[in-house]
């Protein structure tokens, strides 16, 4: 059961910041240690639940994203796992002990903190994206393409998350452009690229970019650097993302040229009793994947408890 509103000052053996895949499958590993866990997250499930079929997750032919997270969270708090959805505001460490205020300052203290904090979706860049933003722009095919219903759209990117926007917004939209700035997909699925070439209402606009937005109140069109100008009702931007940690801290972790949090194998981070997993890491980046999440959440969490335990 999923909690909210104010709680001041409950202390916990550790706080996992975070509630995806990596964040969720450390709060089992750690509620089987009889460590006291809190699961603190804006979103139950991260952007996996954004995946309408996932076909390589172990133990299940196909699952959607949401169905899979779902269970995951059931088994952490089937193990004595506390989920709040708050989103954290400040991280303070005094000593030995964490004090986290969140968005409805709710304070808790903890001996351990792990950060799953995930990633968030990078922008385009293009002038008029913030203007046309819930009016035709979107970054979740999964949220909004029954919007686009009959309509032309178009999806930039060209990895496994634009192949994903792309075959759901192909069961709502009229036609949908697949723009990508190569000549060729480089690091999607050749599932995904197979699938892709049987959707009839799909067209692949390779080696090409947008250069300009324009319309009214809403999205109506968008150039490319060909000089083409498609017409559209809505555009998806799928071209990757970026380390997201949206809070506050009173200590700084070392982190890897692009914002990732560096970890060692046993995924502590440079903080003493700061762990981190996930796509956050600079581990999880190179095969963003659940299982790897799910994987690194696990390490974190024996790693927490073997702090807790020793002090190791």
């Amino acid at each position: 059961m999923v909690h909210y509103g104010k709680k001041v000052f409950e202390m916990y053996d550790l706080i996992i910041i975070g509630g995806g895949p990596a964040g969720l499958t450390a709060a089992i590993y750690a509620s089987r240690y009889k460590l006291k866990t809190l699961v603190l997250t804006k979103n139950i499930g991260g952007m996996a639940v954004e995946n309408p079929e996932i076909e390589n997750y172990p133990g299940f032919g196909k699952i959607s994203g949401g169905e899979l997270m779902v269970k995951i969270g059931e088994h952490a708090e089937a193990l004595g796992t506390e989920i709040r959805r708050e989103q954290v505001k400040s991280v303070t460490k005094d000593k030995e002990t964490f004090k986290i205020i969140t968005e409805y300052d709710s304070e808790f203290k903890s001996k351990a903190l792990i950060i799953s904090t995930g990633l968030k979706r990078r922008k385009l860049g293009v002038k008029n994206e913030d203007k046309f933003k819930g009016r035709g722009i979107s970054y979740c095919a999964t949220c909004d393409g029954a919007f686009f219903d009959s309509k032309d759209v178009a999806v930039i990117g060209g990895g496994d998350s634009a192949a994903v926007a792309t075959l759901i917004l192909s069961e709502f939209a009229k036609q949908v452009y697949l723009i990508y700035r190569r000549d060729k997909f480089k690091r999607m699925l050749p599932a995904f690229q197979e699938k892709l070439g049987k959707r009839r209402n799909v067209k692949l606009l390779f080696n090409n970019r947008v250069t300009e937005l324009g319309g009214d109140t809403n999205l109506e069109w968008a150039k490319l650097s060909d000089g083409t100008k498609l017409k559209l009702g809505g555009l998806f931007v799928e071209i990757g993302f970026e380390p997201e940690v949206p809070f506050k801290t009173n200590f700084e972790l070392k982190k890897d040229s692009k914002g990732f949090i560096d970890v060692d194998k046993g995924m502590k981070t440079s903080e003493q009793a700061v762990f981190a997993a996930g796509d956050i890491t600079n581990g999880s980046n190179l095969f963003q994947q659940i299982i790897t999440s799910a994987s690194e959440g696990a390490m974190a969490a024996n790693s927490a408890y073997l702090y807790l335990a020793g002090g190791v």
